[in-house]
């Protein structure tokens, strides 16, 4: 009952997070503010993956401390699956802001909106992996 309490819990604050983020760049009015406001919202969500992959690293190397060949093992697949999901963050990204010209500042504002919500998807991810 606590284990799907928490991912109730973290569902709800993932969503609300991102919910927040959408409501305050488009309450922006200019063209810069929202462009300033999704690459600022970019940054933060990708300080978290960062962050929470980091934090992913220490619960293995704490769950497998002992088992240093099954450590290597996780590890290795779980840089393995970053590198994949990265590859595909980015390539669903550039098809998401396709239609948009490269040259302008909206292209790269469709990116950020994209990388912020598949960044915050893939933080709840990794916070939901049984690490032992």
């Amino acid at each position: 009952m606590a284990k799907l309490f928490l991912w109730v819990f973290i569902a709800f604050i993932s969503m609300s997070h991102s919910t927040y983020a959408e409501a305050n760049c488009s309450s922006a009015q200019k063209d810069a503010e929202i462009n300033h406001c999704w690459a600022k919202e970019k940054s933060s969500a990708e300080n978290e993956l960062n962050a929470e992959y980091a934090s992913a690293k220490q619960r293995i190397a704490k769950a497998y401390a002992t088992h240093k060949e099954l450590l290597t093992q996780y590890n290795a697949i779980l840089l393995d699956s970053q590198r994949g999901w990265l590859k595909y963050r980015d390539n669903q990204c550039r098809l998401e802001a396709f239609m948009a010209d490269e040259k302008f500042a909206v292209y790269a504002s469709l990116i950020d909106q994209c990388t912020t919500r598949i960044d915050r998807e893939r933080v709840a991810q990794l916070k939901s992996i049984s690490y032992e």
